[in-house]
């Protein structure tokens, strides 16, 4: 088989194809290299209209596609035959995706870039997740947006909390909210393709905590860092310094990259399937989504005056805080499986950004990964371990619930099941359960006559079962 030629879209002579033509098989290939400041796309496909055969390639810089969904090269070949189609088809696959070129395959539920037919199709690798949301789109009405049925404080806290969670994600990520999804610039993601990415930054934490020497592990990381964003595409820049600065190499990059993945498995996970909880507005689809009960507390109401009291009473670094207002909240799955055998109970708090509580409503407290706070870096697991991790002070919470577009920031007033709880006055890495007859940790503020490494006293348990979440509380401070 000789060579196809190529030809670019619109060239005089380009032999005509018809426009009512069948995409075979599609491709769309990403790669980001931080070294030789590259962020490309690429995306093949092979067409069919009858006996004519044609291999149609889009191409382009990934950057271009944001403020120009039409940008990007777009060539094809024309084949005498299905073999040949094929042949040149997986020919220019091996060659993009070979280590020289270093391209990867993008899964994408629906996507924005190749021929005006390829648009819009899926590509890719599709997990069970993301075929039975497909599956479940075409046929799904799009329900009638009626007038809420909720208080409008409600309403209010409902839209805030998903505004807050798609602003950071579309100010950080290279993606928008649709109708059908999270939509990055090739396409809209899957929970799969999401997946990738955890794996990469799982291999860059293994990198950064490497005994490597610097200049190896520089190059390793930044390497990692290409492949990181080839996968879940981030807005970096075009000049080189902006890529270089894109390198995942402090525990406050990891930090900030796992909340983004789960921040978008969180957005995935609300909006259902065949549902479009993020894009419509809707308040009650948005409140029906988290799959929590969530009701204001009156401020002239005992339980308020008494959680307020509670709350603004617990500092001890500052009298600064001041609760503005408190949901009472209900996850039945954690009231269900809530170990309250454990004992010695005590309503402790949590506090995390704004743009997290849409996750946080909807699937609980997680174990974390990654934990930095109070300007002091930690290790992968926390001070005391792999654990959930609550305070007794409310000024504790001022290092994790930065503050929100409207200046206020957001905690959980937590029941946590302590049961017998160990003592410790020193850090101690490592710890993925609690000691031998014991059901917790306890990391003990530091007070005059009493030395400690713990600035605040910090309570962790190791199971989510003794913990559940029972109200949310705006404040300022």
């Amino acid at each position: 088989m000789s060579k196809a030629q190529v030809w670019k879209q619109g060239a005089p002579g380009e032999p005509t194809f018809p426009e009512d033509f069948e995409v075979l098989q599609k491709a769309v290939l990403q790669v980001t290299d931080i070294k030789t400041n590259r962020n490309k796309y690429y995306a093949i496909e092979l067409h069919q209209a009858g006996n004519q055969f044609r291999v149609f390639t889009h191409y382009g810089r990934t950057d271009d596609l944001e403020t120009n969904p039409n940008a990007g090269v777009r060539e094809s070949r024309y084949l005498l035959s299905l073999p040949d189609a094929q042949r040149t088809y997986n020919q220019i696959y091996h060659q993009k995706t070979s280590a020289a070129k270093g391209y990867q395959e993008v899964n994408l539920a629906s996507s924005r870039i190749g021929s005006e037919r390829g648009r819009g199709k899926s590509s890719g690798h599709m997990d069970a997740a993301t075929l039975e949301r497909l599956e479940g789109a075409p046929g799904t009405p799009k329900p009638e947006i009626k007038q809420s049925t909720l208080a409008p404080g409600i309403q209010d806290l409902v839209r805030f909390l998903y505004e807050e969670a798609t602003n950071a994600l579309t100010s950080t990520v290279a993606v928008r909210i649709t109708a059908n999804g999270i939509e990055t610039p090739l396409g809209v993601l899957t929970l799969g393709q999401i997946e990738k990415g955890q794996a990469i930054l799982d291999q860059l934490y293994d990198a950064f905590q490497s005994k490597k020497g610097k200049n190896a592990k520089a190059d390793l990381l930044t390497d990692l860092s290409g492949e990181f964003y080839t996968v879940v595409p981030h807005r970096i820049g075009r000049s080189r310094q902006a890529a270089e600065a894109a390198v995942i190499d402090t525990l406050a990059d990891f930090q900030q990259k796992q909340e983004t993945l789960q921040l978008m498995r969180d957005m995935l996970k609300v909006n259902g399937d065949g549902g479009n909880v993020l894009y419509d507005d809707a308040v009650d689809q948005k409140y029906a989504a988290l799959g929590c009960t969530i009701g204001a507390l009156a401020p002239e109401s005992p339980k308020f005056k008494e959680l307020k009291e509670y709350i603004e009473g617990s500092q001890v670094k500052t009298k600064s805080v001041r609760v503005k207002t408190i949901y009472a909240l209900r996850r039945e799955e954690e009231h269900a499986r809530y170990a309250k055998e454990v004992g010695n109970d005590r309503l402790l708090f949590h506090g995390s950004a704004s743009k997290n509580w849409v996750g946080l409503l909807s699937r609980g407290i997680l174990l974390p990964k990654i934990v930095v706070s109070m300007g002091v870096n930690r290790t992968d697991a926390g001070w005391l371990g792999h654990g959930i991790y609550f305070g007794d002070a409310v000024c504790t919470t001022l290092y994790y619930a930065h503050p929100s577009r409207r200046k206020t920031r957001l905690m959980a007033v937590a029941s946590v099941a302590l049961g017998k709880s160990k003592e410790f006055k020193k850090i101690t890495y490592g710890l993925d359960a609690p000691p031998p007859g014991y059901d917790s940790c306890h990391g003990v503020r530091r007070k005059p006559l009493r030395p400690s490494e713990f600035e605040d006293d910090e309570f962790v348990v190791y199971r989510a079962e003794q913990q559940r979440l029972e109200y949310l509380v705006e404040y300022t401070g």
